[in-house]
């Protein structure tokens, strides 16, 4: 075609000679580690990654490496620093040398690492955090929600294999007080990058059962810092500050108060912490109520001794009144046994008098009652004498009836009166449309029968 062309190769050489002629080694580059990965050799190598601070949209990508005996000593050094290791999602400050390879292309060697801006970029993002939940106006909400006076009914955030789960319930089970806690797990997963979603979905299971709990409870066993990341992250301190009940953590840190910490109504050191405050308020509330029940105690008797007084009082007043009043009932009712026997005899002839006069009136209807049921009876006598013999006349003149209709209306009067009956397949013929031209037909006289053919049928038109 005429233009001059070079190879790939030859290519790939002229840009290595431009970037070896630029000297770019020993660079300080800022970026995020996309993937990671260590093969049997214990090289290290990485994916690089740029994103648009708003937009969070991928700009810039490159594949990095670091050699086995130089990562063993940088991996240690970050992690003693730092307080967790190299993994997937951390920025990092790293010095690298650019090299160009003809076969393999581009790639970054890195030769160190600066733990202080991982570190520097952990705590710029726990304010962020901070600051959305704040200019959403979520951050005390929770902490102004009003904790019961005793936590019995516990909704529990935490892996069930934790040891500090396990911890935690047996303190709650076994606390001096005896007070019975009722406690139900709600599982998550406690660290990684699927934590955040994990526990944020056992909050909405939380939300669930909310009118039974009186508080939650998010509990793990401590850890390195990297693997506590998921309490610094927006979402798991988004569902506290807004959960609908008290939220105390107790999530096994002895360094930095996590996000999930300072949003939430109480937090504590450790699961155990969780289980000894829970167990004092009980335990406060105990006292309280001993300290009211011995107050109430101690009015009782002062009231019931100050009642005692006032009825002796009254007593000691009320007997005189009671004297006389018991004379005047006296004098009356020996006033009322004297006049006595008169009312009773006049009494008691009124009496007499009146049952005299219900027994005459008892006399006189009692004759009218048996004078009527006697003609009643004889009434009867007649009409069972009568009716049987009329019933049965009745009966006979209905028989004989019944007779002459039967006698009437067989089939052999009928016949006898010229009548015929016609047949077919062994079935009475009642209407013309029952047969049709062709069907074999018997047709029974008083004398014998016949047999046939139909030639033609006429079916005459109904009006």
């Amino acid at each position: 075609m005429g233009q001059e062309a070079i190879s790939l190769f030859q290519l790939n050489q002229k840009i290595k000679g431009v970037l070896d002629d630029a000297l770019l080694h020993s660079l300080w580059v800022k970026a995020e580690i996309g993937e990671l990965r260590v093969n049997r050799n214990g090289h290290c190598y990485l994916d690089l990654v740029e994103k648009d601070d708003f937009t969070d949209q991928l700009i810039a990508r490159s594949r990095a490496m670091i050699w086995a005996q130089n990562y063993r000593m940088l991996k240690a050094y970050f992690e003693s620093t730092t307080g967790q290791s190299l993994n997937t999602g951390l920025k990092v400050l790293i010095k690298v040398t650019v090299q160009f390879q003809e076969v393999f292309g581009l790639s970054l060697i890195i030769t160190d690492i600066d733990p202080s801006y991982t570190m520097g970029d952990l705590a710029r993002k726990r304010r962020e955090v901070l600051m959305r939940l704040e200019e959403e106006g979520v951050l005390e909400m929770n902490k102004e929600l009003e904790l019961p006076s005793v936590i019995q009914k516990i909704a529990i955030i935490s892996s069930p294999t934790a040891a500090g789960y396990g911890d935690f319930v047996n303190q709650l089970e076994n606390n001096p007080y005896g007070v019975k806690f009722y406690h139900q797990i709600f599982s998550a997963i406690m660290q990684g990058e699927k934590a955040e979603q994990s526990i944020a979905g056992a909050f909405e299971k939380v939300f669930e059962y909310v009118d039974f709990f009186d508080a939650v409870v998010l509990i793990r066993g401590g850890g390195a810092t990297i693997d506590l990341l998921c309490f610094d992250s927006y979402w798991v301190a988004y569902h506290i500050s807004q959960f609908p009940l008290p939220v105390i953590t107790g999530i096994g840190h002895e360094r930095d108060e996590s996000v999930a910490d300072m949003v939430a109504n109480e937090a504590l050191k450790t699961p155990t912490a969780v289980a000894a405050f829970l167990i004092e308020r009980a335990g406060q509330f105990l006292d309280f109520i001993d300290e009211k029940a011995l107050l109430m105690t101690e009015m009782a008797r002062d009231f019931i001794l100050q009642e005692k007084r006032r009825t002796e009082q009254i007593a000691a007043s009320y007997v005189p009144g009671v004297k006389m009043d018991l004379q005047r009932r006296s004098n009356r009712l020996e006033r009322l046994i004297g006049k006595f026997p008169v009312s009773a005899s006049l009494r008691i002839g009124e009496e007499n008098g009146r049952l005299n006069r219900v027994k005459e009136s008892v006399m006189h209807a009692g004759g009218q009652i048996i004078k009527g049921q006697k003609i009643a009876l004889q009434h009867f006598r007649q009409n069972l004498l009568y009716l049987p013999g009329h019933k049965l006349a009745n009966e006979h003149q209905k028989m004989r009836f019944l007779e002459n209709t039967v006698r009437l209306n067989d089939p052999v009067n009928l016949l006898n009166k010229g009548y015929s009956l016609t047949y077919h397949n062994g079935k009475l013929v009642k209407r013309v449309a029952e047969v049709k031209q062709g069907d074999v037909i018997n047709t029974r006289f008083c004398d014998g029968e016949l047999s046939g053919k139909v030639e033609a049928v006429n079916v005459k038109n109904k009006k």
